[in-house]
Order: C-alpha cells, then sequence, then structure tokens
C-alpha cells in the first residue's frame, strides 16, 4: 500500500513553495528557478544523492501544482478557513455571531472546524498540514470562542493535552522542518494554553470595552504575559489575540481615556517589537545561522490593525488636537519605525498603510549611508558592495 507521503490527496497552494524548491544562492548559480535543484544534483554527483534530490524537487514542484489544482477546485485549508470568516461576516453581525457561539457551537460551524483539523492530520501531505497549522491560529485568534468548535471535533476529545495533540499531528519521519514544526507548536498552544481559556471565558463586548477583571483588563493582561513570558509561542499567540481585538471596528468606536491609555501601551510594546525584529536596522551582519522560525505574519496585522484603528481616531479629531493625545508620540514612532526599509519586507501590509499618514505626522530625516550589494545575473561570484547616501527617517 502507498505510503500517505505519496498518497494522490490533493495539497493546497503555497505560495512560498517554489521558493523552497529553488533555495538557491543566486550569485554562486545564476540559473535559478524551479529546476536549480536537479541541475545542481546533476552537476554535484554523490552516491544516492543525484536521485533523491531531484526527486525530492520534482516532488515539490508537483506538490505545488496540485496545491494550486485544488485551491481552483475549493479545496484546501485556505478555502475551508475562508468559509468559516465568511460565517462570521463583518461588523455587528460578527459581534452576534460569537455572543452565540458562547452558549452553543452551530453544526455547521462545527463541520468546517472538523474539516479544517482534517487537514492538519499527517494523513496529508506537509505542506497541507502546515497551512492547516496556520489557519488554525489565525481563526482562533481572530474570533474569541471559535477555539472550542475545534476542541469539540472527534479528534481532540474536548480538552487534550499540548502533547497528545503534538502526536496526533507528528510526521512518521519526523518534522520536515523548523518552521513546520514552529507552526505545529504553536497551533497546539493555541488550542490548550491558559491564555486561551481566559479569551474564550470573555465575552466580546468586555474585549472591545477594555472592562477590568481583577484590576486588568484583557489587553494588559496579554500584554504582561508577553512581557513575562520566555516562550516565543505564547508571545506570538500574546500578539495574535491583540491583533485580533483591535481588528473589531467596536474596539475604536471608543475614544475615551481607557481606550487611549490602552492605545499608548499597545503602541509602546510594539515599538519593542518592531525593534526586536530589526526593523530599525540599516546592515544586516551575515551569518551561517540559519533564521530563526517567527510569526511575522502576527506582528503585521497588529500593527495594520493599530494604524487603521487610529487614522479612523485622527479622522474624528481637530488636527491641532492630534499632538496632544496620550498615544501620540508612541504611536508616531511606530508609524516611523514601519517606513524603514526592512518593515517593508518584514511587514509589507502594514509598512505599506503607513502612507495614509504622510501628512498626519511629523517625521524628523537624516543621511545614512547603506552598503547595497547589486547582482548582476551575469556573473557567479560575488560583487563588490556599493555604498549609497539615502535619505531616512530618525525615530
Amino acid at each position: 500500500m502507498a505510503s500517505s507521503e505519496s498518497s494522490l490527496g490533493i495539497i493546497p497552494w503555497n505560495p512560498e513553495a517554489n521558493k523552497a524548491i529553488a533555495n538557491v544562492d543566486e550569485n554562486s548559480r545564476p540559473e535559478g528557478g524551479k529546476w536549480a535543484v536537479f541541475l545542481n544534483a546533476v552537476r554535484t554527483p554523490t552516491p544516492g544523492r543525484t536521485l533523491d534530490q531531484m526527486y525530492t524537487g520534482l516532488g515539490r514542484l508537483a506538490e505545488t501544482q496540485a496545491n494550486r489544482a485544488a485551491y481552483a477546485l475549493g479545496l484546501g485549508p485556505q478555502v475551508v478557513s475562508q468559509k468559516i470568516k465568511n460565517y462570521f461576516g463583518e461588523g455587528e453581525k460578527m459581534v452576534q455571531q460569537l455572543e452565540l457561539l458562547r452558549t452553543s457551537v452551530p453544526s455547521e460551524l462545527e463541520k468546517k472546524c472538523l474539516k479544517l483539523m482534517e487537514y492538519a492530520l499527517p494523513k496529508e501531505s506537509a505542506n497541507m498540514q502546515y497551512q492547516a497549522f496556520k489557519n488554525i491560529v489565525d481563526l482562533i485568534t481572530l474570533f474569541p470562542g471559535l477555539r472550542l468548535a475545534f476542541l469539540r471535533t472527534k479528534f481532540l476529545e474536548s480538552a487534550p493535552a499540548a502533547e497528545a495533540i503534538s502526536r496526533l499531528w507528528d510526521r512518521p519521519f519526523g518534522s520536515p522542518d523548523k518552521d513546520w514544526e514552529f507552526w505545529q507548536i504553536l497551533a497546539t498552544t493555541c488550542l490548550t494554553h491558559d491564555i486561551s481559556v481566559t479569551i474564550q471565558k470573555s465575552s466580546v463586548s468586555a474585549l472591545l470595552k477594555c472592562q477590568q477583571e481583577e484590576d486588568l483588563s484583557l489587553i494588559e493582561k496579554l500584554l504582561v504575559q508577553h512581557d513575562c513570558s520566555h516562550s516565543p509561542y505564547s508571545n506570538a499567540l500574546c500578539i495574535r489575540y491583540l491583533a485580533g481585538i483591535l481588528g473589531f471596528p467596536g474596539f475604536w468606536e471608543h475614544m475615551d481615556s481607557i481606550h487611549g491609555q490602552a492605545t499608548n501601551k499597545l503602541s509602546s510594546r510594539l515599538i519593542r517589537v518592531l525593534k526586536d525584529i530589526g526593523v530599525d536596522i540599516l546592515e544586516l551582519v551575515p551569518t551561517s545561522e540559519p533564521e530563526t522560525p517567527f510569526d511575522y505574519e502576527g506582528v503585521d496585522l497588529l500593527a495594520l490593525n493599530l494604524l487603521t484603528g487610529v487614522l479612523g481616531w485622527f479622522n474624528k479629531l481637530d488636527q491641532k488636537d492630534w499632538p496632544t493625545q496620550l498615544w501620540y508620540e508612541n504611536f508616531r514612532t511606530v508609524v516611523q519605525l514601519l517606513q524603514m526599509p526592512r518593515a517593508s519586507d518584514l511587514l509589507p501590509s502594514s509598512s505599506d498603510y503607513t502612507s495614509n499618514f504622510e501628512e498626519m505626522i511629523l517625521i524628523t530625516y537624516e543621511e545614512a549611508e547603506v552598503p547595497i550589494k547589486v547582482h548582476d545575473q551575469n556573473q557567479t561570484t560575488d560583487p563588490p558592495n556599493e555604498h549609497h547616501r539615502l535619505v531616512l527617517f530618525h525615530p
């Protein structure tokens, strides 16, 4: 019987898959593209490796094509995820659906969650699982209370331990790569962590009004957890939940001091996160160490939702009152950091959105000399660095 790895099941399209197939140094091998792995294997043959690399590369190429076909046919975790989002809708309808979810899980929604959980099982391809993990994290943190619908699926038996879920999702021959492992653990954390339990117990209205429980609002609790935790997974989960809360239009309907203080604290924390991931660094030091997996999409979403909400506040306030707001200075720094060159690569959505603030945020500029490596497709060796003077802001 054929193994699950060679099954003919349809695989969800992952736009990053081609990058993984052709992950070659363009300066040393100018013939990039989807056949790079095959060509490299032919050029540097060693016993057993040539065919292995060729079949691996061709297999991933076929998987990518199958993913695209699945998406076109309306299959795969991304499609199911979008159907769940469509079920909740937007605005007031979303709030109503989430409040109803606190009392019961509709069968229609439960079936969709079950389908998504099936895509996370090892009988599917690694890429299929990977996308399902990301969709599970995205949905649970966007829709407070949806976690219960996933826990009610037949695979999880209501309240399993994190180790049990990991075993359920483990592939027979181990994790394909560090990125896959990161999202598997993050999805497991999302289903089992105390943070998720706390969010599930809170009503949507309490989240939007920043109501305090035990002298802290839920936003403050998430910020404290993010500050105290040394786990990259719980930290990523906090960022995701904060992004989800700010994504509700109802949060920005309140312009009182409580929401002003919350926005100021969020801006301050986001400044620290942006600097931690290095958006303010102009020149990166080369390193042979592989990059540690990180949820840049979650940070991008948090920044985007913060920008979107505050833009609405700007439009409601008189221009002369902008600088007097408690959150203005920290928010201004957030905008400036998101306009740094590296931010456009790491956080494309929020970085692009800062163009809406060009006439609202005063920015101080300075010149900086930045080494830029110029690539010539006809060269097979690294060209010398060229130094260019760029005009950049000073945060």
